[in-house]
């Protein structure tokens, strides 16, 4: 006669190990076709404005870009009240002797600060006439006197 024997309880570990396995494949399969998808796309897929001529006529004020961002104003005496419109010129330190020796640091239109000494060319058609304290004289080319007084700000306390 057939005897039916009772069989042991199964166990799930080998299926669930498979299953996890198999999981991990589709994934590694996954994210090297996303891959090497991703290297055939174009570089930038955001759009670029062009420019016509009706926005390129647009001039950017970038004296009143500085101010809207902190920097200090230059403070014009004078007659310069044009040359001060025609560039932004900003004190930014002042190294003067009692002699009337020193030098100026000097931003001209927004660019990096540079030292000028008395007679040299800050922008074109223009030369530091002489320093003070706390203070720098500017003279259209060829001129003797001083027509832009830049001043730097009273110290706050």
């Amino acid at each position: 006669m057939l005897q039916v024997l009772p069989t042991p309880a199964k166990s799930w570990a080998p299926a669930l190990s498979a299953m996890a396995l198999a999981a991990l494949a589709a994934y590694g399969v996954v994210s090297w076709f996303l891959q090497i998808q991703s290297l055939s796309a174009p570089a930038s897929l955001a759009p670029v404005a062009q420019t016509s001529s009706a926005s390129a006529a647009v001039a950017i004020d970038t004296g009143r870009v500085a101010q809207a961002l902190g920097a200090p104003l230059a403070a014009a005496a004078g007659s310069g009240t044009e040359a001060v419109a025609a560039y932004q010129w900003t004190l930014l330190g002042v190294v003067a002797g009692a002699s009337g020796k020193g030098s100026a640091l000097l931003s001209v239109d927004g660019q990096a600060p540079k030292a000028y000494l008395p007679g040299q060319t800050v922008a074109p058609g223009w030369v530091l006439h002489s320093v003070g304290h706390r203070l720098a004289r500017l003279a259209p080319a060829g001129q003797d006197s001083p027509s832009v007084t830049l001043e730097l700000p009273k110290p706050s306390q």
